[in-house]
């Protein structure tokens, strides 16, 4: 009766922590700097919806840019909280062409020799890592059932484990064998027979973290999905014409945005500019936009760089067009 109480308040827990959102962060401890809680917050949730595929894409630049227009709020509590904006968030990944998966993770059960001894509950770094990429955990209770049938010296009998597992209705479980010198593991679902992962723990503080970002990803790539492409900005019914500039200023007009992305890409090419300070959307009508740069130089030197945009051609007096790729 007792086993069977102290179970069912597993589950409950576990449960509890499935059903946070994924756009939910908490950093606990939080960096004292406010900015860099808020740079961590934005690569953890990039990776928790993308599996880690953000890493290398322009979305992690452009969120952290515009991060008032992806954030959303940050409630006050322990260490740093941020929730961020769903709507915005996916739509960025829809414009990279990015997937991503709003699945909940499923519970995994865990079973941990550290150093040949069994352990039976979450230290530190395993609550801070299945919080981080929200991979609800249950330990086993590690009774005398579990020591007649599971020897810690051999955590990864897979008959073995698949009985004791059973007992606790998981669909999946995770053997890890630890030591002060990294160790290995093993992720075992109960509809297959070997190994659905496997791979080695490596030592140091972060190695929890690691691992749980690896399921995280295998969870992304089972499940990933795709938003329906937006359709292509159409032209103009007024097209838009350059302004006259004030000093320090240069206004251009740019033609074939098509895509949400085309805009982002472009913003980071003329940022990147010699000369080029600020960059701002004026304004936009269907596939054109209007792009004011502030320029610390020659106007001419800025105007003779901008022809050297991969991408961007000249049409006009300030006038541009864009067939730039969607990816950088």
């Amino acid at each position: 009766m007792l086993k069977n109480l102290l179970l069912t308040t597993l589950l409950l827990c576990s449960a509890a922590a499935s059903a946070q959102s994924v756009f939910e962060v908490n950093l606990d401890p939080a960096p004292y700097n406010r900015s860099e809680a808020r740079t961590q917050a934005v690569e953890l949730v990039l990776d928790r919806l993308t599996g880690g595929q953000a890493q290398n894409s322009w979305v992690r630049d452009e969120v952290g840019r515009e991060l008032s227009r992806y954030l959303q709020s940050e409630p006050p509590g322990s260490g740093y909280n941020a929730v961020f904006n769903e709507a915005e968030l996916l739509a960025v990944l829809q414009g990279a062409e990015l997937p991503f998966s709003l699945a909940p993770r499923p519970t995994v059960l865990v079973w941990l020799s550290k150093e040949g001894r069994a352990r039976s509950e979450a230290n530190r770094s395993w609550r801070r890592a299945s919080n981080a990429y929200q991979i609800p955990l249950l330990w086993p209770l590690w009774d005398l059932d579990e020591h007649m049938t599971l020897d810690t010296r051999e955590p990864f009998a897979a008959q073995a484990l698949r009985e004791a597992s059973r007992r606790y209705g998981a669909e999946y479980w995770l053997a890890v064998e630890q030591g002060t010198e990294g160790g290995r593991w093993q992720l075992f679902g109960s509809k297959q027979a070997s190994p659905l992962l496997e791979g080695k723990l490596e030592s140091g503080t972060d190695a929890v973290t690691k691992l749980m970002a690896r399921l995280n990803r295998y969870w992304v790539e089972r499940h990933a999905q795709r938003r329906a492409p937006r359709p292509a900005n159409p032209a103009p019914e007024q097209p838009l014409l350059a302004e006259v500039d004030a000093g320090g200023e240069l206004t251009i007009v740019v033609s074939g945005l098509r895509r949400f992305a085309d805009s982002v890409l472009l913003e980071r090419k003329l940022r990147q500019l010699d000369g080029v300070g600020s960059v701002f959307v004026v304004d936009s009508a269907g596939s054109q936009g209007r792009y004011r740069l502030d320029i610390s130089g020659s106007r001419a030197a800025v105007l003779q760089a901008l022809t050297t945009i991969s991408g961007l051609t000249v049409t006009g007096e300030r006038e541009f067009s864009w067939s730039g790729a969607t990816g950088d």
